[in-house]
Order: structure tokens, then sequence, then C-alpha cells
């Protein structure tokens, strides 16, 4: 067995806090506000911890089990995202109650504070066991092993699924003590219980005795089946993005629920580069600390950090919406939760605020610099700025949606935009075109509905406003404004420099 002792600061851990897994047997104890008070003010005293313990998962980069520290890691992330205080008479003697309101030099030296750690790089499942059974009299076992000696066909069809190529060729997760097969004991038992049940020891356990007779030829293990040779097909050899059991058994289930909906091999195959693109966005999220922009993937990250009952609901929920926005042809009102329209209607309402801002914030600019505005403020802009965080429900509230956009990003504007119009602004013209314009006469008639009906495909995933559910336009409507949003950011950073 390979080990080393190391040391790191809490500010690298807290903004990689994605690469930390927490064993399934480490979740059972959880510390009260007190215990968790009293480790942050240790911290702030500068008092030395006891050594944490990780075992290296993966490589490139470097993912861990944390063996022992589980409690103390997620009191000092609680802490560093604002969401534990201090006692009041820690916060009487620090001047703050909370990490955002540290002096400077207490932030800093609680970022630079060093915790020290001993790394597992290799070992058998022998040798792990003999060691912690030194550490802390005793290794307990896993709820894998305890779910794998109960009898049953269930249980008898999630170890041979277990040994599905999609986990040893796709994935980084080690398959140390039955980890493939705890992965697909839970997605079997939220495809058969509901995406709302629980998936400790004595939630599939339950679920195991009450299926001992289940058929390997049923709809659910067809289902599973499919969908692992699908995965299989959809992303590269060990990918990054499926470094963690918990994103494992969540992408497992997205696809199960979206292959339950209706939807074919060939739209699902959108998965794989969707996912590479939510876990690199995850990670940038998470990377970013307390100045992160977008709180779906901090949310997703904490049921990772977490075990919650509502975990599994929650990072399908996520996962869903960032789905129907990247792909809104997904979209369907079998799939949408109350839940995600409401988060969905929010996205709009934050993007459609940030494009005023931005447009605020360029005038002053270019005020500054060329004597006016670059876009011309009237009543009627003023009028168009308000109404563009408005929620779409009807074609005829998209029509007047686009011409607003259209008298803001075009008409305002006029030719005071120096260099070439941004695609976004060129997108608002060709989708106004398609509304207004007759594009059925002329030689060039397919050709130019087919290049202005790219703007569509764009933002809509169709290329005709008739093939967009109703309820999907409000996917379109932030699709569309978090792209004027990038634009106006670009303008933003040229005028600022």
């Amino acid at each position: 067995m390979e080990m080393r002792s190391d040391r790191i600061d809490l500010n690298k851990v807290y903004k990689r806090r994605d690469r930390y897994d927490i064993p399934d047997w480490q979740r059972e104890k959880v510390w009260n506000k007190d215990q968790q008070r009293r480790l942050i003010d240790s911290i702030l005293r500068g008092w030395k911890l006891p050594k944490f313990y990780f075992q290296r998962t993966s490589t490139n980069p470097d993912t861990f089990d944390v063996v022992d520290g589980q409690q103390r890691l997620n009191a000092i992330w609680g802490f560093m995202s604002n969401e534990i205080e201090l006692s009041s008479e820690a916060a009487a003697e620090f001047g703050a109650r909370t990490y955002k309101d540290l002096s400077d030099a207490q932030s800093d030296a609680f970022d630079d504070y060093e915790i020290e750690y001993d790394v597992i790089i290799t070992a058998s499942d022998d040798e792990v066991k003999e060691f912690f059974q030194r550490l802390q009299a005793g290794l307990p076992l896993t709820t894998s092993e305890k779910l794998n000696s109960i009898h049953s066909k269930l249980r008898d069809f999630c170890s041979r699924q277990s040994k599905h190529p999609f986990f040893t060729e796709c994935t980084t997760v080690a398959n140390r003590r039955f980890e493939h097969f705890d992965i697909c004991a839970k997605v079997l038992t939220l495809e058969i219980e509901g995406i709302d049940s629980g998936t400790r020891f004595d939630d599939i356990a339950k679920m195991f005795n009450d299926n001992a007779s289940f058929s390997s030829s049923s709809g659910v293990a067809r289902r599973v089946r499919s969908v692992l040779n699908l995965l299989r097909e959809s992303f590269p050899a060990e990918s990054k993005a499926l470094r963690q059991r918990s994103m494992v058994q969540s992408v497992m289930t997205l696809a199960c629920h979206l292959k339950r909906a209706g939807f074919s091999d060939a739209e699902l195959k959108k998965l794989g580069p969707f996912i590479e693109r939510f876990s690199s966005e995850r990670l940038r999220q998470v990377e970013l600390g307390n100045s992160a922009d977008d709180p779906d993937y901090i949310a997703f990250q904490k049921t990772v950090n977490a075990n919650v009952k509502s975990g599994a609901s929650r990072r399908h929920e996520i996962l869903l919406k960032k789905l129907f926005i990247d792909y809104p042809e997904f979209y369907s009102n079998d799939l949408v939760t109350k839940e995600i329209g409401n988060s969905i209607h929010r996205a709009v309402e934050s993007t459609a605020f940030s494009v005023r801002k931005l447009i605020t914030a360029i005038n002053e600019l270019h005020a500054a610099s060329s004597g006016g505005d670059l876009f011309k403020p009237t009543n009627k802009t003023v009028s168009a700025l308000g109404s563009i965080g408005k929620i779409l429900n009807s074609p005829e509230s998209y029509q007047s949606w686009i011409d607003d956009l259209y008298f803001i990003f075009r008409e305002s504007v006029g030719q005071r935009l120096d260099g070439e119009i941004p695609s976004s602004f060129s997108d608002v013209n060709n989708l106004r075109t398609l509304l207004h314009h007759d594009l059925d006469h002329g030689k060039s008639a397919s050709s130019r509905r087919k290049k202005l009906a790219g703007s569509l495909i764009k933002y809509a995933g169709v290329p005709s406003f008739d093939a967009i559910a109703p309820g999907a336009l409000p996917l379109v409507q932030v699709n569309l404004l978090k792209g004027l949003e990038k634009d106006l950011k670009e303008i933003l950073a040229d005028l600022s420099s």
C-alpha cells in the first residue's frame, strides 16, 4: 500500500470541493450546529486540527474519497459559503458572525489555514481494511457490501449490470468495495420506487426484498440495459464528467427518465456532450467560490457533498432544467415540474435584469468616450427594456418580444456600433425577419429561409416556430437573452479597455 502525507490550504479545498466524495459508510453521522461552530472557532484561533484521511479514486485531476473528516469538511465548506454562522460569543470576539463579514486579515488567515492529510495512493481492498481496522478499530461494511448478501433476483440483476463496460470504459469510478454495484442499486431503486425515494441501506434493502422475484425481461430491466449501452456510446473513454458515483447515478437516472418519456436513442445521444458541458461549468462555478453566479451548480454540488434524502431528486431536477435550456426540443409537459418551470422563469427574469444593467453601463462608458449613448434612450427603448423579462406564453407574446428586442438591439443602436455586429444582435434581426417577411418567393427563397432558420435552431433547437411547444417559449427566451448578455459583456469589456 502506497501512502503520502501532505498539507493543503482551505481555500483550495473549498474551490476544489467537487473532487471530494463521501463514501456511504461515512454518511450517517451528522454534526450539530454547535460542533460545526466549535470547529470554525478553532480554525480562526489557528489551533491545529486532527489529520484528515483520503483515498485517491482517480487522477487527472485527482479525486478522493473522504475516509475520515467528512463532518469537518462540511463545516468548513458551510462556513465559507456563509451558511454556518459563529456563535454570539465568537462573533463578539472576532467582530463578525459570517465568513463574508470577517476582516480581510481574518478571511485571508482562514483561507491560508492548512490542514494535514494522509492520502492512500494505491492499495488492495484487504490493505485498506487492515489499515482502517488499526486506525479506528474496524472499518464498517459499506451499504454495497451489506446489500450484496441479500438473496433477490433484483440484487442479481444489479450485480450483472455492474459489470457493464460503461463503468470500466467511460467512468473513472474505481470498483472498490462493490461501488459499481452501489450505483446500479440506487438507479434501480429510483426507477422502481420513484425519483423521490431514499437510497440508503434500509431503502434499497426493502426494495431488494420486495422485488425478490424481479424479472430481467421486465420493462425496467430492458430500459436500464438499453441506457447502459447508449451511455457507453455517448461518452469518451474515462470521461472526466463521470468521476463521482453520484454523478454517474444521476446521468443514468436522467437517461432512464427520458427513455421512459419516449425519446429515441438518436436524441438521447445528445446527453454525452450535454453532461460534459454541465460538468465543466459545474467545476468552474465551484472554483469561483463565493463569486459563483449560477446557484444551480452550487446546489448540485451540495447534494454530492452531503447525504440528504432529496439529493437524487434535486440533482435530477437541476439536470433536467439545464438540459431543457441547452436543448429546448426535449421539453415536455410530462417532464416539467412546477419547480423546474419556476426556476426557468427566474432565469428569464434575472438574465433580463442583467441585460438592462449592462446596457446602462455601456451607455455610460460610450457617452464618456464618444459624447452620446450607444443605445438611444427614448421612451420606446425604456418601455421595450422593461418588457423583455416578461414570461412568454403565446405566439403573440413571442412576436411582441422579438419586436422589442429588434428595437433595442437594431433600431436604437443605429450605425453607432463600431466593427462587426454581434451575432446575437444579428439573430434578433433574423428572428424578426422570419416573423414579418414573406420568404417563399424568389430564386433564393429556400436558401434565405434556411439561413434565417439557423438562428431559431440556435435558441429553440428547431427550424420552425410552429415546432416549438408553447410551454417551451421561456426556454427560447432565456437562451436568446443569455446570448445578448454574453455579447453585451464583450462590448462593455472593449469599452473599458
